[in-house]
């Protein structure tokens, strides 16, 4: 099976594991630091915090925001459920946002549409916007940063799948125009701390927020404490938070590996590169290309054809791990529960026609070439048939 996408651990990623397996500091040590310090280094950000997972990440930033039952967020309809859970770990209503039929990425001239019309009618406007960058791509973030001025709600960028791709000339993960950015390390993503996440920010007061909940809460800052005239070892919880930190062998894996961000990122582009040559287009449509300054990571590479079904099947059997990048949230049965809107124009045409496959740094031109035979195989054989 190639796999649609996969770790890339190597001999030096093992052994910097190892040597915080044979330190004094499984967790709570010193690697953490570190390795938020090579995000904020990479990206130019003033913060990061380290977490155990993406998914906590954005419910830290929720949290942060002071998102509650009252509120609503509005979420990019393509997504991985978590972008709309975290919004209900908090009680808020979630809405969903149309998306470009074509990238995937959240419509922000619907956004505008949905907003003047809330406006209009008096009804609730979004405490927060969750935009994500499918699949490495970003969002036009000068348009919705202009929204964000407009209608006053927070902007978190989803970048789980865009560390290291840019926008306008600046790396996403520096918030230019957002309030936080979050970021994924699972193993299929650019880089791996195995799980793991992270939130990132330009925004003092929200980084201390999202620092004290990421660990329960508590605090050895006596600045803080209500009694300060204590003891080294006295500590005070003086919010509900939770355990959401990373362990010191994520974030020495993260080190070891931010250290090969950059030939991990430009073996992607030219791998998308090379799929330009190799497939097809007159069979299918191609995602759409990078321009100047506006680069994507290339965490995933997906087509869009007619017959997608027929095509994944085919390829799965064949032993090609063609995957679905993603079934509309509001599909999903707990969100129809909840008599959420159940379509959306782009967001349907989107998962109807669009396949992801195989890209990532262990695969190659002749790998790719024999992906692009066999979807091409696949459907001419349809057209045949038809």
């Amino acid at each position: 099976m190639i796999p649609y996408s996969t770790q890339c651990i190597e001999e030096d990623d093992i052994k910097a594991v190892e040597q915080v397996l044979r330190s004094d500091f499984l967790t709570c040590g010193p690697k953490v630091a570190e390795f938020e310090e090579c995000l904020c280094a990479y990206t130019d950000s003033n913060y990061a915090i380290a977490t155990s997972n993406a998914t906590a990440a954005l419910h830290l930033c929720m949290m942060a925001m002071e998102v509650g039952p009252q509120d609503e967020v509005w979420v990019s309809a393509i997504s991985f459920v978590a972008s709309a859970n975290c919004a209900r770990y908090c009680g808020a209503t979630v809405r969903f946002i149309d998306v470009d039929a074509h990238t995937g990425n959240l419509d922000v001239a619907k956004l505008a549409t949905m907003l003047k019309e809330a406006r209009d009618n008096n009804l609730p406007l979004p405490k927060a916007v969750v935009a994500v960058h499918l699949s490495g791509r970003p969002c036009d973030l000068a348009a919705l940063n202009k929204l964000k001025k407009e209608y006053g709600f927070y902007l978190v960028e989803d970048a789980s799948h865009a560390l290291g791709a840019t926008y306008e000339g600046n790396l996403i993960g520096k918030t230019i125009y957002s309030d936080v950015v979050v970021f994924s390390f699972h193993p299929v993503k650019i880089i791996t701390t195995a799980e793991g996440g992270a939130c990132l920010t330009d925004n003092e007061q929200l980084a201390s927020k999202i620092r004290l909940l990421h660990a329960h809460g508590i605090t050895h800052d006596t600045a803080l404490m209500q009694n300060k005239d204590m003891p080294a070892y006295y500590y005070e919880q003086i919010a509900l938070g939770y355990n959401y930190r990373m362990s010191d062998l994520q974030a020495a894996l993260g080190v070891s590996q931010m250290a090969k961000l950059d030939r991990f990122i430009q073996k992607r582009r030219q791998l998308a590169k090379d799929y330009e040559d190799i497939l097809d287009k007159s069979l299918m449509t191609l995602p759409v290309a990078d321009v100047e300054g506006f680069e994507s990571s290339w965490h995933l590479y997906q087509i869009q054809v007619e017959h997608r079904d027929y095509l994944y099947n085919t390829l799965r059997q064949k032993g090609v791990g063609a995957q679905i990048h993603y079934i509309p949230i509001y599909r999903q049965p707990y969100y129809q529960n909840l008599k959420y809107p159940q379509h959306l124009d782009g967001a349907e045409y989107f998962y109807a026609h669009t396949l992801t496959i195989p890209l990532h740094t262990k695969i190659n031109r002749i790998d790719q070439s024999m992906v692009g035979s066999m979807i091409a195989a696949a459907l001419d054989k349809l057209e045949q048939q038809a």
